[in-house]
């Protein structure tokens, strides 16, 4: 059923009372679930008449909408219609996914991400006043070039605090704590005090230290810092929840964050502090000694796989180290040059496809997604529209990516500030050093590279598909006519767990049993695990880990939902054991949980199994059976 997403999500918001009497909202499986303020002011009958809604279910405090498999499609759309599902919605909060050093820089990503704006913003205006002293003669003692460089070097220089409150809301912590910890950490006078400007400075550990009741502080400067404020990130938020713990309510207002300060200053700046700093030296440091040894290797190769690391996301945790190299040794090539010849190469490379291509749509597409990416450094649109569709394309912009990076390696380029998004027009971020226009002119030559060389490549290497589409799909045309088919296609669903056998109708919940989502059976298992009942296709998971969707090779869809209401678990007694996407083969684990912990939880294990769409079948017939083992025959479809 294709749904258009928008049109339905303003017709239910008008059904149920609209924006303003929605409390919260999210989704689970197979329903929207809703949280209304007044549901006398929802009109039942009109929202299941709305195409695509199934039914309506007043459950459990919730107004739940029956859609079926494309709810997570349409729930995309419906929160776009208000501020939905940011607060108090019964979904359960998206857990990080990877390994632990994924998750780590997934959390880096995060918090530097919405930074951005202002980093750039402040990085051109430094652009702008480099210009004009190199340029239009701009005095550098005069109140003009002072007021220039605070709006250039504001940023940078209270990173820490923006920093900080991105933490807070990334750890539910409290961003006006979390901010004046960083505050402290760059307060003027503690900068001052840290230089020696005003006391005599002792020593600890070798190194410059002043004092706090007699305990030696290491002097440090956080301006401009990441990795200090980042280490903070989990003292910070468990000492606001020891301090909330300990603080009676009468005194709470005061005394939670008078209990907060007195920690986490003092431990920002005598332990964790100086560990950030030391760390950022020696991260600078190991690029420093790689760029040195080896700079155009180690350019080349990052600028060759940089799309790759885009497509993770992970480019945006790079960015503290970008940060780190501006501010010790003023240059940065990790970032800036590796981008610049990345994101110019994509470009480059849908320039070819769409000068090559004899199709009008991909013509236009192709120039198009070229031109954003050379000029402005977008390049989703080249990377993911046009050289990842095609293939050959994104080969080409990796090899002129990876030569445009060994040149800029060889002659130095390097950016000294950061702007914006690197394209063609941010060639001025190179101008500085010694020789300030020196890296201007080779990166100019790096960037004809980039482009002239995955064009070219693009050029030669893309071929239209539409050729070879025609002759494959004539090809099994012609082999799916001669082949025999049988008159009716029969396929045998195995049991996904063992347990007892019971009827769709008698599932203790309206929904199931009324066959809306579908024809099928369910099963109230006695172990803990769902396999595959057939070789299939993950095409559907929940943050709540409670249900699983199959796609089978026939277009069966299927649903396997462990429990009734299980998704206000928040995925607590389970355990996926595969992603969306996988190919799965009969008999493979899908779901372990825990069948006491759900139990004594007060949850019904009740699963159904069912064909969401049955309506394109002609039978669907469970067996004859009170108890069944997992991978014996459950079900027939016809």
């Amino acid at each position: 059923m294709a749904l258009d997403y928008v049109e339905t999500s303003k017709k239910i918001i008008e059904a149920v009372g609209g924006v303003s009497n929605i409390a919260s909202a999210t989704n689970c499986m197979t329903r929207l679930r809703l949280v209304l303020n007044d549901e006398s002011k929802a009109d039942d009958k009109k929202v299941e008449k709305i195409k695509g809604v199934k039914s309506v279910i007043k459950q459990g405090g919730q107004y739940q909408i029956v859609i079926g498999n494309e709810v997570s499609n349409l729930f995309k759309e419906f929160k776009k219609q208000g501020n939905f599902g940011a607060e108090g919605g019964s979904a359960a909060p998206k857990k990080a996914e990877g390994n632990p050093v994924q998750r780590l820089l997934g959390f880096v990503s995060g918090c530097m991400t919405p930074l951005l704006p202002a980093m750039l913003g402040c990085g051109m205006m430094k652009v702008v006043l480099t210009l004009l002293t190199t340029f239009a003669g701009l005095p550098t003692d005069g109140s003009t070039y002072i007021i220039l460089t605070a709006m250039g070097d504001c940023f940078f220089t209270f990173l820490p605090i923006f920093l900080a409150f991105n933490i807070a809301k990334k750890m539910d912590g409290s961003p006006m704590l979390f901010m004046a910890v960083a505050a402290a950490m760059v307060y003027p006078d503690l900068v001052t005090l840290m230089a020696g400007g005003s006391l005599e400075l002792g020593t600890f550990l070798g190194m410059d230290c002043t004092y706090l009741f007699g305990i030696p502080v290491i002097c440090s400067t956080y301006t401009s810092s990441v990795l200090p404020i980042l280490l903070m990130a989990p003292v910070m938020k468990w000492v606001e929840d020891f301090a909330d713990r300990v603080s009676p309510n009468v005194l709470k207002s005061f005394l939670k964050p008078l209990i907060f300060l007195i920690i986490c200053v003092p431990v920002a700046l005598i332990i964790l502090g100086p560990i950030g700093n030391i760390l950022g030296n020696a991260l600078s440091g190991l690029f420093n000694t790689a760029y040195n040894a080896c700079g155009w290797l180690t350019i080349g190769v990052l600028s060759a796989i940089m799309p790759f690391i885009v497509m993770t996301g992970m480019h945006y945790a790079l960015v503290p180290f970008c940060t780190i190299n501006l501010t010790t040794v003023g240059f940065d090539a990790l970032v800036i040059t590796t981008m610049f010849c990345s994101n110019l190469a994509q470009g480059g490379a849908s320039l070819g496809v769409g000068l090559k291509s004899k199709n009008t749509e991909t013509k236009s597409e192709g120039i198009a997604c070229g031109i954003s990416a050379v000029v402005a450094g977008v390049t989703e649109p080249a990377m993911y529209g046009i050289n990842l569709r095609y293939g050959k394309p994104m080969a080409a912009a990796v090899i002129a990516a990876g030569i445009s990076g060994l040149w800029c390696g060889i002659t130095g380029v390097v950016g000294y500030v950061m702007g914006g998004s690197p394209s063609i027009l941010t060639l001025i971020q190179f101008i500085g050093g010694d020789s300030p226009m020196r890296g201007v002119i080779f990166g100019a030559i790096g960037a004809v590279l980039s482009v002239g060389i995955s064009f070219v490549l693009s050029f030669i290497m893309y071929k239209d598909p539409a050729v070879e589409e025609d002759e494959e799909e004539e090809a099994a045309e012609d082999a799916s006519e001669s082949a025999p088919k049988p008159l009716v296609q029969t396929i045998t669903l195995s049991a996904p767990m063992t347990g007892e056998v019971v009827k769709l109708a008698d599932v203790p919940d309206q929904v199931f049993a009324s066959g809306a989502l579908g024809e099928g059976v369910a099963i109230v298992p006695t172990v803990g695990k769902v396999v595959a009942p057939c070789d299939a296709v993950v095409s559907a998971t929940m943050d709540t880990k409670h249900a699983v969707g199959l796609t089978t090779p026939e277009g069966m869809e299927l649903l396997i939902h462990v429990g009734l209401n299980t998704v206000e678990l928040n995925g607590k007694f389970y355990d996926y054991k595969v992603k969306e996407g996988d190919n799965v083969k009969r008999g493979d684990t899908l779901i372990e949980f825990d069948i006491n912990g759900i139990k004594g939880a007060g949850y019904p294990l009740h699963t159904p199994v069912l064909v969401t769409n049955s309506d394109e079948y002609v039978s669907i017939k469970p067996v004859d059976a009170a108890n069944i083992q997992a991978g014996q025959d459950l079900m027939t479809v016809v």
